[in-house]
């Protein structure tokens, strides 16, 4: 069923959400050609003017959805990976819309090797936060708990920080969070 809905021009965040509500995993399915509900929607709403599309705010969060999940598996979060998306859409001379490039080229990066030419973690995060990508965020710092050291928050703003990471981030990353936060723990 996801695959029906990422061809599907005029579907909604909430068609897609109730779908992986009741099936994560479908995410991470391929179809008959070697083409997961990711290859599609980005197919689907790339190089378009997303007229079936409420707009292309809601475009971008449908695929940043689904490339959430399809992230949980452990092959799809590499370099390689996320970089294969962009390569087969521009294989078939498919357009890729600027905003959807630029989030799998952040995908790409953060699960990547560094170089001079990546964007800094920092930037990758920020422009997940500008798009109101939280999932996104905690990407990010879960790959790099030290950049939460980076994000200046104060102690107060932090420990309202805290809980919501500790639902989202693993254990190893919560303790490197607040190994980089020393006066978090002053008095303890």
């Amino acid at each position: 069923p996801l695959h029906n809905i990422c061809i599907n021009e005029s579907a909604s965040l909430e068609m897609l959400s109730a779908v992986l509500n009741a099936w994560t995993e479908a995410a991470r399915e391929k179809d008959n050609n070697g083409m997961t509900p990711l290859h599609l929607i980005c197919w689907n709403r790339s190089g378009k003017d997303n007229d079936g599309c409420a707009n292309k705010s809601e475009s971008l969060r449908i695929i940043q959805t689904i490339a959430y999940e399809w992230l949980k598996a452990k092959e799809n979060r590499t370099s390689h990976s996320v970089t294969s998306l962009i390569s087969k859409m521009e294989q078939e001379d498919e357009v890729i819309r600027d905003d959807i490039k630029q989030l799998l080229h952040h995908l790409s990066f953060l699960f990547g090797e560094s170089n001079q030419s990546n964007p800094s973690h920092r930037d990758i995060m920020t422009d997940f936060i500008n798009t109101n990508w939280w999932n996104g965020v905690w990407l990010v710092i879960n790959r790099h708990p030290s950049i939460a050291k980076t994000m200046e928050m104060q102690t107060t703003m932090m420990a309202e920080f805290l809980p919501t990471a500790g639902k989202c981030l693993s254990l190893a990353t919560m303790t490197e969070v607040i190994k980089n936060e020393p006066d978090l723990l002053e008095g303890v």
